[in-house]
């Protein structure tokens, strides 16, 4: 290869952005200077055989399509790099603008007065889009009257992103602190990792006689004597045998009892062990065990009735205002006729909460109760602690369900959460949750389908997860967090 081939290549390269120009110190381009050693190194060695055949030429074609690979991929990985790095302030100033503004539309421009790289301001511009958008504000073109100009600003000791927001003749401005150092160090992982196991299935379970497989399943639940499954229309114990779960007791629901089209459901033991009360729509039931001493029958009796009654929602010392919290935890009132629950809760937590889909107990180190974490109907994910409900960033690839979990990693508790999207297969992620950010600390965990529940396990120290494989099958599996 000439040299006045090298430097055609290198203006190439550099022309169609493989590498963005940056100047260093002393004026000189940086980045592309490392482009030209590269390509002297494939002068100096482009007759080396990239084959049994192959010319020269043919070496240096495979060389630059493997270093432009190189680069491309390096510059994808800066792009996500700078979206996580300014999620939080992004979100809290979409959320100052929508205070102001409301729902609608407007025109947003971002300028850029700080030592922020021009390359991060696209990444930057996108974030803002996206929750402007979820809090009701579409980026428009020059239709709208409404205008949000950004400037991305700092001094000495901080860095501020400032929204002058222009409504017909008000003009109003909204500013949040961006801390990109802290931003950056809090997205570093632990090194967690999420380990499943398989606790049950409903293609690998031996029914009773005239029995054909159940209908979508709703929660699961390990007792003394065996595991009881909780499906739309029914209760369903089953026993452990050597060849596997084999059915012991059905109880049907009532007969108007209401099934839902995306029907939930909660299992919770009883202080034995031994015994559960099942929570859906319109209907609760009780079962208890006794070992009969004959040996027949399962031992089993279970009483379904209609029922309106809260749900538990959250376990554990989440209770405010010094009263006494009490064994089943928090509970919470469900509207069967939307499939959420409607922000009462019982006993009172002396605040009030949205409606929403789920809820976990979240303790914090020193303080006397637990905080709540909570999925709203309108896609937030919120924490209530010290009389205060404030919106939590980082969420924005949660999914709706979500469970705590006590791993003795990191700060101890964790919230796992399901993924968001229309992925064919879900997964979990664990999530350290600082002030009012969810900070991943572990690698996605796949579930080999679609999470349609997640809960709290009894021993707090790991969730269990009900995942619908396929249209008819559908498997439950326990997942624990294992300390790096």
């Amino acid at each position: 290869m000439t040299k006045s081939r090298a430097r055609l290549m290198e203006a190439r390269i550099d022309g169609v952005g493989y590498w963005p120009a940056k100047k260093d110190r002393g004026g000189r381009n940086g980045p592309p200077r490392l482009v030209t050693i590269f390509l002297k190194h494939i002068k100096v060695k482009g007759t080396m055989s990239a084959g049994r055949n192959s010319t020269g030429r043919d070496s240096t074609r495979l060389a630059l399509r493997w270093f432009s690979g190189v680069v491309l991929a390096l510059g994808l990985g800066g792009y996500a790099h700078a979206a996580s790095s300014w999620e939080r302030p992004a979100e809290q100033l979409a959320e100052q603008v929508a205070k102001v503004l409301g729902a609608g539309q407007v025109q947003l421009a971002v300028s850029n007065r700080s030592t922020i790289a021009a390359a991060e301001l696209s990444a930057i511009r996108k974030l803002l889009v996206q929750d402007l958008k979820a809090r009701g504000i579409a980026v428009s073109g020059a239709e709208s009257a409404n205008q949000v100009r950004v400037t991305l600003s700092e001094n000495a000791r901080e860095r501020l992103w400032v929204a002058e927001i222009v409504e017909g003749s008000q003009r109003r401005v909204v500013m949040v602190r961006a801390d990109r150092e802290a931003a950056v160090s809090s997205n570093s992982e632990t090194g967690m990792v999420l380990k499943k196991k398989l606790v049950w299935s409903s293609n690998e379970t031996m029914l009773a006689p005239m029995q054909s497989p159940g209908g979508a399943v709703l929660a699961a639940l390990e007792t003394t004597p065996g595991l009881v499954v909780l499906e739309q229309e029914d209760v369903i114990i089953y026993a452990m045998t050597a060849a596997g779960w084999r059915e012991e007791k059905r109880v049907p629901f009532d007969a108007r009892h209401t099934v839902a089209r995306d029907g939930r459901g909660v299992l919770v033991a009883t202080p034995d062990g031994a015994g559960f009360t099942a929570y859906t729509a319109g209907t609760a039931c009780r079962g208890s065990h006794a070992s009969s001493l004959d040996g027949q029958g399962s031992g089993w009796t279970v009483y379904c009735h209609e029922s309106d009654d809260p749900w538990p929602v959250a376990m554990g010392n989440v209770v405010a205002d010094g009263a006494a919290p009490t064994a089943a935890g928090l509970k919470a009132f469900y509207n069967s006729g939307r499939n959420f629950f409607t922000g009462v809760v019982t006993p009172a937590i002396g605040l009030d909460l949205p409606p929403f889909y789920s809820m976990a107990a979240y303790p914090r180190a020193g303080a006397a109760q637990a905080a709540l974490v909570l999925s709203g109907i309108d896609g937030k994910v919120q924490i209530a602690e010290a009389g205060a409900l404030k919106q939590v960033s980082g969420t924005r690839d949660w999914g709706s369900d979500f469970a705590a979990v006590r791993s003795g990693c990191g700060a101890g508790e964790q919230v796992l959460a399901s993924s968001s999207g229309e992925a064919l297969k879900d997964s979990l992620r664990a999530y350290d949750i600082t002030r009012q950010e969810a900070v991943a600390v572990s690698a996605p965990l796949e579930m080999g389908g679609t999470v349609t529940a997640l809960w709290t396990a009894p021993d707090g120290a790991s969730v269990l997860a009900v995942v619908r494989e396929s249209s008819v099958g559908y498997e439950v599996d326990r997942v624990t967090a294992l300390c790096p």
